[in-house]
């Protein structure tokens, strides 16, 4: 590790004097300082989604201090101190000329990391990351710097509940209300709705890319479903990380070499299975970018393949707010998501050879957490699916030239049920929309893309 290009101090006494000053203050070896440098980086914002991270970045950054040393063992690694990114909320912003700066926080995120991971020369980095855009944007810059580098999502809020009907509430449930004339109604779910702190915990925009995170490699899988609050994302995991990071640093293992074409096909395919996000189309394009792929579509995975795929291959697993019942902290009280890795891997959906952040295969990181089997509640079965087909769908047309539009249909007929007076009303319109789309999403191969059929076992051509 010595003399790496990431070795961005010297001699010169002016540039060791705060270094040295540094180390002190951090309470390192100033011995250390012309070491490869390794450090924690965050996501911060202005909500609840942020709360939980600063404490963790805190309490992996004292590991990595106690760690840090030169006595056998120990990392010879100059530490420095921990650095935030800011983002806004979506949650608090949608529907508002505010939400404008939510995409941007996946590019300010970008450019500060970007910044900090290049200036700083991180030889070795970990990223706790929430809400929406920032971990997009976190993950990017990493590939960016493409040295050694581990994430851990944050974990979700917990689910609210109604005092007066003892019903699971989120701020889904408040957004599903907003034109109801009960203004006792309306403040009660907003006041109980969003106890504690934590990102967004069904499957939104938030824990689609969590677990696109893990699935791609860069996050190990049992860190994925936790709450926010979970004792071990604060007792167990910063250790972990450490040690996990620690030996991508030994082997040289990069992000680059961890986010290939057959990893991001894999996230993508469990995105489907759990009727993830529509947003995951516009941060997967991001995400295969900073891994080094100039066109998504002909890299990774094109309009016509995405679609027959999510259309006659993958099913959707998970019943999963907004269109099921349950949250990720129910997902991960069943198993977590490497149960549906599991199973994904055993119908042969996934490629199980592709390299993860804990220098192990997909498969062999599945076979060594031993997941449960779907408990056909919460988690469903390939076999006994949730739904028969895929939660996501890309439109084209000469509304969407370039398949730019998506949809998300899973579980959609389902939800009508769990609403009321005038919002059922819109939701049946709704309802009918999606029901005529979704006749409309038969995909027929073009010339030449005869050849996708064989990338993901059970793929036919129709």
């Amino acid at each position: 590790m010595k003399n790496t290009k990431t070795v961005l101090i010297d001699k010169n006494p002016g540039r060791n004097a705060q270094s040295f000053g540094i180390a002190r203050e951090l309470g390192t070896d100033v011995n250390l300082i012309h070491e490869p440098a390794i450090g924690v980086v965050g996501n911060k914002g202005d909500s609840q989604c942020y709360m939980g991270v600063g404490r963790k970045v805190n309490i992996i950054h004292e590991a990595l201090r106690i760690r840090v040393g030169v006595e056998p063992g120990k990392l010879a690694m100059r530490l420095v101190q921990p650095e935030f990114t800011v983002a806004t909320s979506d949650g608090i912003r949608n529907g508002t000329p505010e939400m404008r700066y939510s995409l941007i926080g996946r590019e300010v995120t970008n450019d500060a990391l970007c910044e900090h991971l290049s200036a700083t020369g991180l030889e070795g980095v970990i990223a706790v990351v929430a809400c929406d855009k920032p971990p997009v944007g976190t993950l990017a810059a990493i590939l960016e710097h493409n040295r050694p580098a581990i994430i851990m999502s944050d974990g979700s809020i917990r689910p609210g509940v109604d005092s007066e009907t003892g019903e699971a509430i989120d701020i889904v449930s408040s957004y599903q209300i907003a034109g109801s004339d009960d203004e006792m109604l309306k403040r009660r779910v907003a006041m109980e709705a969003c106890p504690g702190y934590g990102s967004c915990g069904g499957m939104f925009t938030y824990n689609t890319m969590q677990t696109f995170i893990g699935v791609v490699g860069m996050q190990p899988l049992h860190m994925v479903s936790p709450a926010s609050d979970d004792s071990r994302r604060m007792d167990a995991f910063p250790n972990e990380l450490i040690d996990y990071l620690a030996d991508l640093i030994t082997k040289g293992i990069t992000p680059r070499e961890i986010v290939t074409r057959d990893s991001i096909r894999n996230a993508i395919v469990v995105s489907m299975a759990v009727g993830g996000s529509t947003n995951v189309m516009l941060h997967a394009p991001e995400i295969a970018r900073a891994a080094g792929y100039s066109d998504f579509s002909t890299d990774i995975m094109n309009a016509a393949e995405f679609n027959h795929l999510s259309e006659h291959v993958v099913p959707v697993v998970a019943n999963a707010r907004p269109f099921g019942s349950y949250s990720m902290v129910d997902i991960d009280n069943k198993g977590g998501m490497q149960v549906i890795v599991k199973d994904l891997l055993d119908a042969g959906l996934l490629n199980g050879e592709t390299l993860t952040c804990t220098t192990e295969t997909l498969a062999k990181q599945i076979e060594r957490l031993c997941p449960q089997e779907p408990d056909g509640d919460v988690i469903y079965s390939v076999k006994k699916p949730y739904k028969e087909t895929g939660g996501l769908r890309v439109l084209g047309g000469n509304l969407s030239p370039e398949f730019s539009a998506v949809l998300k249909l899973a579980g959609v007929e389902d939800a009508w049920s769990f609403t009321k007076g005038q919002t059922q009303t819109i939701y049946n319109f709704a309802n009918a929309m999606f029901n005529a789309l979704q006749k409309t999403t038969t995909t027929k191969l073009l010339p030449g893309q005869d050849d996708f059929h064989n990338m993901v076992k059970g793929v036919k051509q129709e």
